[in-house]
């Protein structure tokens, strides 16, 4: 695990990665040197030399013009007509080769850094815990992999090669004015470098409004993914104006921080341009003077010359260089908020492996809150036996859905603990306790790939006879032997070619072929219609056999066979037993069970007034 990995903690959740404050920008180039750009040393350091061997040949081009003029135009020598030909084909050569090595190398070290932080972060992301996916906006992390990928990724690949070789190709112009005439380039050297004050000024307005454009596009990707998969609701509901409304509101500030940017960039090739105006004219002013007072060549004259002129082009690049550069670290700032806000179960296990010999899930006393302080559980006492069956119900809200999730510990727990056979959850591996688990919920998560890979998803190294005999287990063989390309049929996005039915049946079969001792049912045959629910519920009957299983549940005419029934309210259990005891005690689940097959809810004067019910 690298230093990146340990910088998260469970109580990132209480400050999420946007709120950080910024990174100075040495900080974040250390970062990235230490912790990705090292590893690629050696391709780097060919990348290196050739950005150096570039800058040094167009200085020795410059270098090149004093001979040309002196000793063949004004002497008159041939045999320079010879030599110095050869000698530009030769540099001209190493500048080719160079240039390519510069090119391909540096770039493909820039790609595979941004490769390697981008799959740093996903690994953070999917190993993050549920409660980071309820309180922050996935759509913006998506941006982040959409967005700020490719701006630092060109400011690695491209800005920071230019960068390095317009620096050392200034460096090795003044070299050679240098060796042309010491006080004019002192005088040129005093000039120039005047333009570094405006730069680093526009170089950092550019970061902040880089930051916005970043900030205000991952506002907008949010924003699609919200609207653009709930248009059935917004048309329902007859809100497209007001939804064009908050869109247009969304847009106009990002294009408020692209003019930001785009002003500020717009600056500095104008106030670079007036001093390298200024750097002319003075250098044909004493130089002039010099030559005419014999002190200096016309070679050298125009060699000094041309060196100044060929050192403008590289120093106007300079400025546009260094806005993309604070572009690109901001770009990295806002990935590395991400990767060390993200937080994730921590693993207290050491190594131990949860051994199940029974399947007994037992919860003591156990408390859970939200970041919030909102409580969601309050002294939960609860225990399922090795096969049993045991249902949870209850209004809406009442921690039902939580009680699942901390068993699997997607969630840790507040207060209290967690058992399975007698080992804490929080003290054994997430990998071996999760092993132990079959999931079945009530929005089935089937991914883009063959019906065959998403029944293997739990058990990758199942054979094919394993798969269609989980899938006959689950009611779902006779649909999938219909299809055209039957196991290899590619579901689509979410399942969205299947039937709702059909998506559970298949989810029944993976937890099946994954053959867990214990299985969480969360509400899956809810959003089913009678005949799906019927095959769904004969499936599921089917896959509980012989396991522990703990089912979430609002229609109650499924749990009526369970071995124990939980009344979850208010975080707290109200009332347990089994169907018929319940009824027979005239509680809380007799008028659940009256509401919900129909029937007038049976009020006694003792009774306490009703909640309202809905979803989990």
């Amino acid at each position: 695990m690298t230093e990146t990995d340990n910088s998260a903690t469970a109580d990132a959740t209480t400050a999420p990665p946007q709120k950080r404050a910024r990174a100075a920008s040495g900080v974040l180039i250390r970062r990235i040197w230490s912790v990705y750009v090292r590893n690629y040393l050696p391709e780097l350091t060919i990348g290196i030399i050739a950005v150096v061997l570039v800058a040094a040949c167009t200085a020795l081009i410059v270098h090149q013009l004093e001979p040309v003029i002196d000793d063949i135009f004004i002497k008159g020598d041939e045999t320079q007509l010879v030599i110095i030909p050869l000698v530009m084909i030769g540099i001209f050569s190493v500048l080719a080769l160079s240039t390519y090595l510069q090119h391909f190398t540096i770039r493909a070290v820039g790609f595979r850094v941004v490769t390697d932080i981008q799959k740093h972060l996903y690994r953070r992301l999917i190993s993050a815990d549920l409660r980071f996916f309820h309180l922050e906006t996935v759509g913006e992390f998506i941006s982040r992999f959409l967005t700020d990928t490719v701006v630092l990724r060109e400011a690695l690949a491209t800005t920071t090669v230019a960068l390095c070789k317009d620096m050392l190709t200034a460096t090795f112009l003044i070299i050679v004015m240098f060796t042309k005439d010491w006080q004019m380039a002192l005088i040129a050297s005093l000039i120039l470098p005047a333009t570094a004050l405006p730069m680093l000024r526009i170089g950092r307005l550019s970061r902040k409004s880089s930051e916005g454009i970043q900030q205000t596009s991952g506002s907008l990707s949010s924003f699609l993914d919200d609207t653009l998969s709930g248009v059935r609701q917004v048309k329902a509901y007859g809100r497209e104006a007001y939804e064009v409304e908050r869109a247009t509101k969304v847009m106009d500030e990002r294009e408020n921080m692209f003019i930001k940017n785009l002003r500020a960039r717009s600056l500095i090739t104008p106030l670079i341009e007036v001093f390298v105006g200024i750097a002319i004219a003075a250098i044909i002013y004493f130089g002039g003077h010099r030559v005419l007072a014999g002190n200096m060549t016309p070679g050298e004259f125009f060699a000094f010359l041309t060196a100044l002129l060929m050192m403008a082009q590289p120093i106007r690049r300079l400025g546009k260089l260094t806005a993309a550069l604070q572009s690109g670290l901001a770009a990295a700032d806002r990935l590395f908020q991400s990767i060390d806000g993200l937080p994730e179960i921590e693993d207290r296990s050491n190594g131990r492996q949860l051994k199940v010999d029974r399947g007994e899930v037992r919860f003591r006393d156990v408390r859970f809150a939200y970041p919030d302080g909102t409580e969601a559980l309050r002294g939960i006492n609860l225990v399922c036996n090795p096969g049993e069956t045991i249902a949870l119900v209850g209004g809406s809200g009442g921690g039902k859905s939580t009680i699942l999730n901390l068993t699997a510990r997607f969630y840790d727990t507040s207060a209290g603990t967690v058992e399975i056979d007698g080992q804490a959850v929080d003290q054994v591996s997430a990998a071996s306790l999760r092993a132990a688990m079959g999931f079945v919920g009530q929005d089935t998560a089937l991914f883009d790939d063959t019906i065959r890979a998403n029944i293997a998803y739990g058990r990758p190294d199942a054979t094919a006879e394993q798969v269609e005999a989980a899938a006959r287990a689950a009611n779902a063989h006779g649909f999938i032997d219909a299809l055209p390309d039957r196991y290899e049929t590619v579901v689509g996005a979410a399942g969205f070619r299947l039937s709702g039915g059909q998506r559970q049946r298949v989810a029944i079969a993976r937890a099946m072929l994954r053959d867990a001792p214990i299985l969480l049912l969360d509400e899956a045959t809810s959003a089913l219609d009678t005949e799906s629910e019927r095959k769904v519920q004969a499936a599921l009957s089917e896959l509980a056999r012989g396991r522990s299983t703990i089912m979430v549940a609002h229609r109650l005419t499924t749990v009526v066979n369970a071995d124990r029934i939980y009344v979850i309210e208010d975080g707290q259990v109200a009332e347990s037993g089994s169907h018929a005891e319940l009824l027979a005690r005239g509680g809380r689940y007799a008028d659940l069970y009256a509401e919900g097959t129909g029937n007038a809810p049976r009020v006694m004067e003792s009774d306490p007034p009703k909640t309202a019910l809905g979803a989990d």
